[in-house]
């Protein structure tokens, strides 16, 4: 078994030097604090290196390291955790209902009225203030204590080896060099460079915004490569759904990926929301004209020869009578009401003067995986060949929905017998689950095979039952370099063998000899198969095919296809996205009704960026979008063309964290009022940068004014 392989002998796999046999083992050759400390200090491309360099530089080998180095790291670095910022306490939160330009002035009216013992009016105004912070205290204090929950966070537990043995600990104990164990289902610890994978697929959309699961390898990748091309690391944060692993740690802490994101969050600047910018504005002027106003009254005054003191105690009393003590109070009612309202929709406001701010917006920037989309791999067309589309609706893992017709009718029955072998085919060779319990749809395994199940389940194929009625012989699991997946079984009262076959068109296509057309198996057309292929790909859709066929003799050790040389029928194409949600296209309907942009800000690729932003209707054209590395070419931010190329684009692509807070802080200073809504890591830096940020999902805190927890509400 894998993970209780003490994997001593990984040593010839790795090609590893002396020092992996425990020559170099820390415990054994002492390196100073100093010489760890730097080497880990440079910026070093661990997916470019080979394996004994990357044991060397860290100081470790394949037995990982001792207790004793351990201590010693762990002293060193710190535990691996993200900086947190404590959140507020009562006394902050009142302390901020006084932050404001017309508080500030309504004070000093109060402390003028005392002064010339006009106790009645300095009264009204102190409970006007009071009143004021009391209400804005409630209100967000509330919200806090929302946010609060929503950021609960179970203990991450890791498997390592450490000295040749194998222990489970918390993830916070691990350190640089640490030997971590991944399987399905693991939570990563840590940045890991992966020296082992086998089938290990690992979901990244909350870093990079990808919405499909990477696969993983162990292999070399060339240097200066984004984040989400690096198949041989694994980082922190993201969730292993398939497959085991091994690697080692490279980074923790503040020093991980996910650390650099939290770093540029609490060195990023929020925009003032447009209602603090317009009081501070109406603030001054008031302030101005008053003092105007008392001056041109004071000279007159003095030139009519009233006592000086009269008209100091007149100027007084008119800068008292001019300021609008009422205003603040009302204003924070009204604001209170709003968030109360909100908040019945889900939707948390942390900080009362955002809800003007949507008012407001000019600009909506919003990520697409999770927050447009469902980020849950849906099979939402079917080809049939030789060129037989269906549609499927319903969106998600959650098995409601039907299969039609491009033109909306039935399927005939003749079509709905081969859709049913299509998918009993791909049910059968698929290691995926799905099932209802409590009333909710539960999952597990590769998205890709609980997107079938679905399918299947539409196409009235019961996939429990489509199971029980084979008996497995052989499995061939899915793995990057052979791009299928085979399960050769044998009916019920039959000893003929067959196999179900799923994969890349170029990995299957050659096995197959005919393919299932609705007058029966005719010889197979592979050009006009490929045209319809890279039809659904140009479109932003993920196509996998199906096949089966039977298996002359018996299955030996070898059961991979190139062995076994099975003449498969080529059943179908099914063709994945990650859906929009159901209310998306009203709402950014609605956006542009009442005159407010909306671009998007995605980490996926731009095939599938385009083409959801074309079902949006946001835009079609390849010339307004922008790849990262087109913004990379663009130069310097602060550059005029950078600007102005920014107004033209409505789809940007492939972009890094950081390029997300440049478009956006390039945007407000442009003018604009911006609201960025986002669902991971990679947008935190953005949604703090922006005037109004929305964090969905489970509640990314750094959404400083809107918490939404219920996506869909």
């Amino acid at each position: 078994m894998f993970l209780s392989d003490p994997d001593v002998s990984e040593g010839k796999e790795n090609k590893q030097g002396p020092e992996e046999k425990g020559k170099n083992n820390p415990s054994q050759e002492k390196h100073s604090e100093t010489e760890i400390l730097e080497s880990h200090s440079k910026t070093t491309s661990w997916y470019s290196l080979e394996n004994e360099v990357i044991f060397k530089k860290l100081a470790t080998s394949s037995r990982g390291l001792d207790p004793e180095e351990v201590a010693i790291r762990l002293k060193e670095y710190g535990r691996n955790t993200l900086p947190s910022k404590k959140p507020p306490g009562i006394a902050e939160i009142v302390i901020h209902q006084f932050k404001s330009p017309l508080i500030y002035i309504l004070l000093i009216a109060g402390v003028i009225s005392l002064l010339l013992d006009d106790i009645k009016d300095a009264a009204f105004i102190f409970l006007v203030v009071i009143i004021n912070a009391v209400i804005g205290t409630i209100q967000e204090w509330k919200a806090e204590q929302s946010a609060s929950q929503l950021q609960t966070i179970l203990k991450i537990m890791s498997r390592v080896r450490r000295g040749g043995t194998e222990s489970q600990i918390s993830a916070e104990e691990l350190v640089p060099g640490d030997i971590v164990l991944l399987e399905s289902g693991n939570r990563v610890p840590a940045d890991i460079r992966i020296f082992r994978a086998t089938n290990l697929t690992i979901d990244e959309s909350l870093l990079t915004g990808e919405s499909e699961a990477v696969q993983k390898t162990a292999d070399i990748m060339r240097e200066d490569i984004p984040v989400s091309d690096r198949r041989n690391m694994a980082y922190a944060g993201s969730t292993v759904i398939t497959g085991r692993g091994c690697g080692v740690v490279t980074a923790t802490g503040s020093r991980t990926e996910v650390g650099m994101i939290a770093r540029a969050v609490t060195e990023t600047v929020s925009a003032k929301p447009p209602l603090l910018i317009r009081m501070e504005e109406f603030a001054q002027k008031i302030g101005i004209i008053v003092i105007a106003a008392s001056a041109v009254m004071s000279a007159v005054a003095l030139s009519q020869g009233t006592a000086p003191i009269e008209v100091f105690f007149l100027a007084v009393a008119l800068v008292v009578s001019a300021i609008p003590e009422g205003l603040p109070v009302g204003v924070t009612v009204a604001l209170s009401i709003a968030s109360t309202r909100m908040a019945k929709r889900n939707v948390i406001v942390r900080r009362l003067s955002a809800v003007e701010s949507l008012g407001s917006c000019t600009t909506i920037a919003t990520d697409k995986t999770g927050t447009l989309t469902v980020n849950q791999q849906t099979a939402k067309k079917v080809l049939l060949p030789p060129e037989n589309y269906f549609e499927v609706s319903g969106e998600g893992y959650v098995p409601s929905g039907e299969i039609k017709e491009e033109k909306g009718s039935t399927p005939e029955t003749k079509d709905m017998e081969r859709l049913q072998k299509f998918a009993r085919a791909a049910v059968i060779c698929n290691e995926g689950t799905l099932y209802q319990e409590e009333g909710k749809w539960v999952h597990h395994g590769d998205a890709i095979d609980v997107a079938f199940l679905s399918l299947a389940s539409k196409i009235s194929i019961n996939p429990k039952e489509a199971k029980k009625e084979v008996k497995i012989v052989a499995e061939v699991p899915f793995e990057s370099e052979r791009m299928y997946a085979a399960v050769y079984y044998k009916e019920d009262k039959s000893d003929h063998i067959r196999v179900a076959v799923k994969g890349a068109m170029e990995a299957v296509l050659p096995y197959c000899r005919k393919m299932y057309t609705a007058g029966g198996e005719v010889p197979i057309d592979p050009d006009s198969l490929n045209r319809e292929l890279n039809s659904l790909m140009e479109k932003g859709y993920r196509a996998l095919v199906v096949a089966e066929g039977p298996v002359q003799g018996e299955i030996g050790k070898e059961a991979e296809l190139e062995y076994v040389k099975p003449e498969l029928t080529f059943l179908g194409i099914a063709a994945f996205i990650d859906p929009l949600r159901p209310d998306v296209n009203e709402a950014v309907r609605t956006c542009k009704k009442a005159g407010i942009d909306v671009i998007m800000i995605t980490g996926d690729h731009p095939k599938t960026a385009l083409a959801i932003a074309g079902e949006l209707g946001i835009t079609d054209s390849r010339e307004e979008m922008l790849t990262g590395r087109e913004i990379e070419d663009l130069g310097d931010p602060e550059l005029p063309t950078f600007m102005t190329t920014l107004e033209k684009i409505r789809v940007f692509a492939r972009v890094t964290p950081v390029q997300k807070m440049q478009i956006v802080d390039a945007l407000v200073r442009r003018g604009h009022f911006v609201a960025v809504t986002g669902d991971g890591v990679n947008d935190a830096p953005a949604l703090r940068r922006a005037n109004i940020g929305v964090a969905m999902g489970s509640g990314n805190r750094c959404g400083e004014r809107y918490l939404i927890h219920d996506c869909n509400r």
